[in-house]
């Protein structure tokens, strides 16, 4: 029966990446897999396809209990695809903290505290000694370079370093001049609505048991956003979550600006500065390792 492998909804770069990557390594060690995406593939991880003459996988809506999946780049129900609790869950490949998945079978698993799924699938290419051709080279290192933020994310681990210059050598790119080139075009923010940028890049987390939403857009054109900030607010308070924080991220500055639906007590503590809407947090381009885990902390209290 064919494996489904796919990402998380609203997919980035690495879900994209590491879905049909996975897919690849598991057709040659003699498996049927399908890659799928749970939504629009984003500017960025568009680029890299065109860029390496890829095409995107196709659109799943949901699955049903006779289907077979195997989850890239998230572990969680409310990131998934509809239907996946009564799906064959048969493996996980993922770099993010454990989200409460349950299942009657063994699976396998495997996940690390690297910067990016695509590092894990590096490394599987290499422990099956399966060839990695430049196409798939190509995306490994795009969502790489995408998710380390041509390493100066924190989550940046050595693995991701040397899985790059790896890959580097097969796609014979020009890391930071590609990275720079793939950071420009998946910023854009040209003709896209308010709700459209808000979930470009968005996830939801059950904390001290209420919905919680955070979101998170990198760009190099600041201006546009805070020119509609207020409508960014009102969006954001109309919301059904508990609480919703829009991390924008800029790469050159290496920090987040913030807009929020919550109490300025937990900005302030999460992010240890004083709390107002569209402050700069220094420091803060990780929605993994410091908007979600401080976060946390500061709604737990």
């Amino acid at each position: 029966m064919e494996l489904k492998i796919f990402g998380h909804k609203s997919p980035d770069t690495d879900s994209i990446c590491s879905s049909i990557a996975l897919t690849y390594l598991k057709n040659q060690l003699g498996e049927s897999a399908t890659a799928y995406r749970l939504g629009e593939v984003r500017k960025e991880a568009k680029y890299v396809l065109n860029y390496f003459k890829v095409d995107a996988p196709v659109l799943l809506e949901k699955v049903c209990s006779e289907d077979n999946c195997f989850l890239v780049d998230h572990n969680e129900y409310a990131q998934s695809v509809d239907g996946l609790q009564e799906a064959n869950l048969i493996g996980i490949v993922d770099h993010h903290k454990l989200g409460g998945i349950s299942t009657t079978l063994p699976l396998s698993v495997r996940i690390a505290p690297v910067g990016c799924t695509c590092t894990i699938i590096y490394n599987l290419f290499k422990e099956n000694n399966v060839e990695i051709t430049y196409e798939i080279a190509g995306l490994l290192l795009s969502a790489i370079l995408s998710d380390t933020l041509l390493y100066k994310s924190p989550t940046t681990t050595q693995a991701d370093i040397d899985a790059c210059k790896a890959l580097a050598e097969i796609t014979k790119v020009d890391v930071e001049t590609y990275a720079m080139d793939m950071f420009k075009y998946g910023t854009s923010l040209d003709g896209m609505s308010i709700p459209e940028i808000v979930h470009m890049d968005f996830k939801e987390f059950t904390i001290a048991g209420n919905k919680v939403g955070i979101g998170q857009v990198f760009t190099m054109d600041l201006d546009s956003i805070m020119a509609k900030k207020q409508e960014y607010i009102d969006y954001l308070e109309s919301s059904e979550y508990f609480a919703v924080v829009l991390a924008i991220t800029d790469i050159i500055k290496e920090g987040s600006y913030l807009l929020y639906k919550a109490d300025n007590n937990v900005i302030s503590d999460a992010f240890e500065l004083e709390a107002a809407q569209g402050v700069f947090a220094p420091g803060v381009v990780s929605r993994k390792k410091q908007l979600v885990p401080n976060l946390t902390s500061a709604l737990e209290k």
